[in-house]
């Protein structure tokens, strides 16, 4: 039911027309959202991901070319990018005559508890399967339409992502009896299917075998991601950004002191990183600037952290 909204920082006569102020839905402009999805949507190859990417491309070329399972286990902090990679290689695989295009790597997501049901539930909507819904009495039979789907798919790897939650029960508890149908299906789909796997996790999966030593005795490879130290490669991730932002200019980020205070914002998390420069270039261009001042990153770490933060605004006061 509609209910009237009453404003109580109005006074009468503030609204000329007499109207209820309705919340406003837009913020910025139409142009800045524009600027601002192009700069989301690049992707900085610093080394980590690099060294992620070459593990990937190796386990999709002998998937299904060779009997052994191939697999790797890719850890690190939220905001590290284990998710951005994964779907940056998923989106930037050529096509392959074996492949159906779009279907060459695929990606689920786990939550605490998840169960041999929920994997092939997520496997058959991956595939974009009709029938997703997997009854407890119906696994085996949908286990098999999954793996078939696979392989008719041409599906060479498969991205698993909050596979921590292997090892975890529901509400977040530790398990101490590791319910294992979970990493049973997962090591169906790679020996079945020939699919390899990639698990990323947090560090609440360190290792493989505290999961199930079958499951890491495929997933051979461990790999991690890391939030950027204030050094080199940090200086190296924003000039990446500063040269391919050519409107507003970024090129403020690539001095010694912005560096440092930017690190100090987001704590080197390519995610808090991206984000604060996305906001910072929506207020700049709303401002109709050619290039991202101090005080268009003061504003953006003020909109993108809140009004009550804990955290001193590294670019100063207004």
């Amino acid at each position: 039911m509609a209910r009237d909204v009453i404003d109580g920082g109005l006074e009468p006569g503030d609204d000329d027309d007499g109207e209820t102020q309705a919340r406003r839905m837009s913020m910025y402009s139409v142009q800045a959202i524009r600027v601002a999805r192009d700069v989301a949507d690049m992707y900085i190859l610093f080394p980590q991901i690099k060294t992620a990417l070459a593990a990937f491309d190796r386990i999709y070329q002998l998937s299904r070319a060779v009997s052994i399972p191939q697999g790797a286990l890719l850890t690190g902090p939220p905001g590290s990018s284990k998710t951005s990679v994964a779907r940056y290689f998923m989106q930037s695989l050529p096509p392959a005559p074996d492949v159906v295009d779009g279907f060459g790597a695929l990606y689920v997501r786990l939550r605490p508890g998840a169960s041999a049901g929920v994997i092939v539930s997520q496997v058959l909507n991956a595939v974009r399967h009709p029938f997703t819904n997997v009854r407890n009495d119906r696994i085996t039979p949908m286990r098999d339409i999954a793996c078939e789907s696979l392989q008719h798919k041409g599906t060479r790897l498969l991205f698993v992502d909050e596979a921590q939650c292997l090892c975890l029960r529901g509400r977040g508890r530790a398990a101490d009896d590791r319910d294992t149908s979970a990493v049973n299906m997962l090591r169906e789909i790679m020996d079945r299917a020939g699919v390899g796997l990639v698990l990323l996790a947090d560090h609440r999966l360190p290792r493989i075998d505290q999961v199930d030593r079958a499951l890491a005795d495929r997933v051979s490879v461990t790999l991690s991601l890391s939030h950027f130290p204030n050094d080199g490669a940090w200086s190296a991730f924003l000039r990446g950004l500063a040269l391919n932002v050519r409107t507003p200019s970024l090129q403020l980020l690539t001095e010694s002191s912005v560096r440092t205070a930017t690190h100090l914002a987001t704590g080197g998390s390519r995610r808090a990183t991206m984000r604060l420069v996305i906001e910072s270039v929506l207020i700049a261009v709303d401002a109709d600037a050619s290039e991202v001042s101090l005080a268009h990153l003061r504003l953006a770490f003020e909109r993108s952290h809140g009004a009550t933060t804990e955290v001193p605004n590294p670019y100063g006061s207004a």
